[in-house]
C-alpha cells in the first residue's frame, strides 16, 4: 500500500495540473457567462435561491442550537455555521455526511461505501467520537462506542429545513458528549411540505435511489406528512480486492403538527429504517490458522417516536416538553454479536425574561438506555462478549443559563452550567461563559470559555473484544477489555471569533480556539494470559493529555446578484502527551491520534443562477495528508493517506415550475482515492472512493 516518492510526486503533480486546468476553465466559463448575461439579469429565475439571497439574509438565518433559544448567526457567541435547505439542495450530496463537508473546521472522511468519520477540531474516529449529533431533538448517540453510525442516520434531504453545526463545546445546555461540537439536523414543519414530492435517479456509484413525500391537512389545525426513501450504494474500490462495502437502505416516517390555539404547538414524529452495511475484515478463531477473512453484513433496524409540546406564555416566555423512545437493533450476520438498545428520554425547558436585562433558560432531563447484548455465538464469546450482557444506564440532568444585556443592543454576557449524573462517573459539571459584542448591526465579536466531558460508554466499561492474531498462524491475540475505573475525558476550551458583513457583497467569519484536554484515552497492554490461546489484554485508561489550537475562516462573496462564491480554510494543530511511564510503543500508539485529522482543509464553491432556470455549482476541496493509522508498523497496512484534491459538480434545469432535472459528478479528479485509513489490528481493506456520476429527476405537485 505504500507508494514510492516518485510515484507520489507524479500523481500529486498530475492532480495539481488537473486542478489548475479545471480552475482556469471554470474561470473562463464564468467570464463568458458574465459577458453574455450582464444585460439579461431579468431572464434569471425569479425564485429566491442561494445565489440571489442577500448576504444580510444569510447572516440572519435563525439558530437555536447555541443556547436553546432562537437567535441568528450574527448574534451567536459561538462558532456556528448553518446549512440551509438551498445549500443542501445545491450541494449534490445524497447523504447527510456529504452535506457537512462545506462546514469550516469540520473533518468529514468517508471510510468506505457505508462508513464515515466526522469530527470537529481533531480526534476524528468512526467509533470514539466527541460530536453530539441530533435530529429534531433526538440524540443519535451510540452508547456502545460514543460515535455515530452514519449509515443509520438519514432523512429525505429536501425535507430538512437546516443543519446547525457548532464547533466547540455545547455541553452547558446539551450535556455530555457535546465536546468538540454539535450537529443539529432540523426538519421542516409539516405545514411547509404540503402536496407531493417524488424524486429518483441513479448512476454508477449511487446505483439507484428514490424519495417520496406527501403532505396534507386534517381540518384547520393539523398538518401531516408521510415519507419513504430507498437507496442502493455500490461498492468502492480497493487494491486489496473486494471491499464488500455495498449498502442498501430504506426508511419511512410520519410527522403530525397540531396547533390547537395561538399559544400551543404539538408535534408527533415517528420513523423506521433498515440498513444493510457490508463489511470485510479479519477476525480471530480458536483453531489454526487462527484468523479468517470475515465477509458479512451489519444489519441495523431502528424505530423512534417523538412527542413535543411547546407553550408560549407571552412574547418573552415559553416552555417545552419533549419525550421520545428510540430502538436500535444491530446484528452481525456472521454471528459475531447482536445488540438491542432502547432509549427513553424526557426533556423540559423553560425560557423567560427576568427584569429588563436577563433572559433565563433552564431545564431538566432524564434518559434511560436499556441495553441487551449477545456474545459471539460462533465461538461462545471468544470474539465478542459483554459483562454484564444486560444493563440499564441512567442519566439525570439540569441546566441553567442567563443571558445578560450588559449594554442593550451592544454587549451581552452569557453564563450557565449543566449538571449531570451518570451511572459511570457520577456527577459532572459543565459550565460556560460567553461574551458577545455587536458594535454595529453588521458585525459582532465574541469570546467563550467552556468545559465539557465525554462520559464513558459501554465499550469503555464492559466490552470483551478479541482482535486478529498479532502474527498469522500464531495463537496470540489482542483482547480489548472493559475498565470499570475509566473516567470521563474532559476539555476546557477557549474561543475567540469575529464575523461581519464587510460590504453588501462580502461577508467574513473567523473563529480561533485553544483547547486543553485531560484524561484522554490510551490503550495499555497488560500481562498476557497463558496457556494458549494467548490473550494480551488492552484496557482503555485515562493516561494522556493534550492541547489543540487553530483557526477557521469562511467568506462569502457575491460579485453579481446571481453568482455566489463561498470559501473556507481551516488550520488545526494537535499536541498530545501520553503518560511518560508508559512504554514507548504505547506512547506512540496514543499520540498517533495527532495525525488522523488533517492540519489544513480548503473548501470552495461557486453557485451560478443562469438564464432559463439553469443552476451550475462547482465544489472543490483540498484535504491535507493523514498519518498514524499503523503506528506499530504492522506489515501490509498503510500508515498514512496522501493529501488530495476533490471536485464535485452539479448542473440542474427546471423546464417547468414543478420539474427539475439534474446531473451530478462526484470525485471528478481521480478514478478513486482514499480519505481515511484502516486499523492495523482489524485489517479491513483500504477503500478508495470512486468517481461517480448520477442523474436525478424531481417532480412536485
Amino acid at each position: 500500500m505504500h507508494q514510492s516518492p516518485a510515484l507520489f510526486c507524479s500523481r500529486h503533480e498530475t492532480r495539481r495540473r488537473t486542478w489548475l486546468t479545471l480552475a482556469r476553465g471554470v474561470g473562463g466559463l464564468s467570464a463568458v457567462w458574465l459577458a453574455v448575461t450582464a444585460g439579461r439579469a431579468e431572464e434569471v429565475a425569479a425564485t429566491r435561491s442561494l445565489a440571489t439571497a442577500s448576504l444580510e439574509e444569510l447572516m440572519n438565518v435563525r439558530v437555536t442550537t447555541v443556547s436553546r433559544e432562537e437567535s441568528t448567526v450574527g448574534q451567536s457567541p459561538a462558532a456556528v455555521f448553518v446549512i440551509t435547505q438551498e445549500m443542501i439542495h445545491r450541494s449534490g450530496a445524497r447523504e447527510i455526511p456529504e452535506v457537512l463537508r462545506m462546514v469550516p473546521g469540520l473533518d468529514v472522511a468517508r471510510i468506505d461505501g457505508n462508513k464515515w468519520a466526522v469530527s470537529s477540531r481533531g480526534f476524528n474516529d468512526r467509533y470514539f467520537g466527541a460530536m453530539l449529533v441530533q435530529i429534531d431533538g433526538r440524540t443519535l448517540y451510540n452508547l456502545v462506542t460514543s460515535g455515530v453510525y452514519w449509515d443509520t442516520v438519514g432523512y429525505p434531504l429536501d425535507d430538512i429545513e437546516r443543519i446547525e453545526v457548532i464547533r466547540g463545546p455545547g455541553a452547558t445546555v446539551w450535556g455530555a458528549n457535546a465536546v468538540n461540537g454539535i450537529i443539529n439536523i432540523i426538519t421542516k414543519p409539516s405545514k411547509d411540505t404540503l402536496g407531493g414530492h417524488l424524486s429518483g435517479g441513479g448512476g454508477n456509484v449511487e446505483r439507484g435511489f428514490a424519495d417520496f413525500r406527501f403532505g396534507g391537512k386534517i381540518g384547520d389545525h393539523v398538518t401531516y406528512r408521510v415519507y419513504g426513501m430507498w437507496g442502493d450504494h455500490a461498492r468502492q474500490f480497493s487494491l486489496a480486492g473486494n471491499t464488500n462495502d455495498q449498502w442498501p437502505e430504506y426508511r419511512a416516517g410520519l410527522r403530525l403538527d397540531w396547533q390547537p390555539n395561538e399559544h400551543d404547538k404539538i408535534t408527533l414524529d415517528g420513523g423506521y429504517f433498515h440498513s444493510t452495511a457490508g463489511r470485510r475484515d479479519e477476525r480471530p478463531m480458536t483453531a489454526p490458522p487462527f484468523v479468517f477473512d470475515n465477509v458479512e453484513d451489519e444489519v441495523t433496524t431502528g424505530s423512534d417516536v417523538l412527542v413535543r409540546w411547546t407553550h408560549a406564555i407571552d412574547k418573552d416566555s415559553n416552555w417545552s416538553l419533549q419525550l421520545y423512545w428510540d430502538r436500535v437493533y444491530h446484528v452481525f450476520t456472521q454471528d459475531i454479536t447482536r445488540w438491542v438498545i432502547d432509549t427513553y428520554d424526557a426533556d423540559f425547558q423553560h425560557q423567560f425574561k427576568l427584569w429588563d436585562r436577563n433572559k433565563i433558560v433552564w431545564g431538566l432531563g432524564y434518559r434511560l438506555a436499556d441495553t441487551d447484548f449477545n456474545q459471539s455465538g460462533r465461538d461462545h464469546g471468544f470474539i465478542f462478549n459483554f459483562r454484564p450482557q444486560h444493563r440499564a444506564v441512567n442519566v439525570y440532568s439540569a441546566f441553567l443559563q442567563d443571558e445578560i444585556a450588559v449594554i442593550e443592543n451592544r454587549l451581552y454576557l452569557t453564563l450557565g452550567s449543566k449538571v449531570e449524573h451518570n451511572d459511570f462517573t457520577g456527577f459532572e459539571v459543565q459550565p460556560t461563559g460567553r461574551l458577545l459584542w455587536t458594535p454595529t448591526k453588521r458585525q459582532s465579536a465574541w469570546l467563550a470559555v467552556s468545559r465539557a466531558v465525554r462520559t464513558p460508554n459501554l465499550g469503555d466499561h464492559d466490552v470483551g473484544f478479541t482482535l486478529r492474531p498479532f502474527t498469522t498462524g500464531v495463537p496470540a491475540f489482542a483482547h480489548l477489555t472493559g475498565n470499570p475505573n475509566f473516567s470521563a475525558e474532559d476539555v476546557v476550551a477557549y474561543e475567540l471569533g469575529y464575523r461581519a458583513q464587510a460590504t453588501d457583497k462580502l461577508s467574513v467569519d473567523v473563529a480561533t480556539f485553544y483547547n486543553v484536554y485531560d484524561n484522554l484515552t490510551v490503550t495499555v497492554a497488560g500481562p498476557a494470559s497463558m496457556p494458549p490461546p494467548i490473550l494480551v489484554p488492552l484496557p482503555r485508561e485515562n493516561r494522556m493529555s493534550g492541547e489543540t489550537y487553530g483557526v477557521e475562516l469562511a467568506a462569502t462573496w457575491k460579485p453579481v446578484n446571481w453568482w455566489r462564491l463561498y470559501g473556507s480554510y481551516s488550520l488545526l494543530k494537535m499536541n498530545l502527551h501520553a503518560d511518560e511511564e508508559l512504554t514507548p510503543g504505547t506512547q506512540r500508539g496514543g499520540e498517533a491520534a495527532e495525525g488522523r485529522s488533517p492540519q489544513q482543509q480548503v473548501y470552495l464553491q461557486s453557485s451560478l443562477d443562469l438564464p432559463h432556470d439553469v443552476q451550475f455549482d462547482l465544489m472543490g476541496r483540498y484535504v491535507d495528508r493523514l498519518r498514524g493509522f499503523n503506528a506499530s508498523g504492522a506489515p501490509g497496512v498503510a500508515n498514512g493517506i496522501n493529501a488530495y484534491f476533490s471536485l464535485d459538480a452539479r448542473l440542474a434545469w427546471k423546464p417547468t415550475k414543478n420539474v427539475e432535472l439534474a446531473i451530478v459528478g462526484q470525485n471528478l479528479l481521480d478514478e478513486h482515492h482514499p480519505e481515511f485509513g484502516t486499523n492495523a489490528l482489524v485489517r479491513a481493506p483500504l477503500a478508495e472512493l470512486r468517481r461517480g456520476i448520477y442523474g436525478k429527476v424531481t417532480v412536485t405537485w
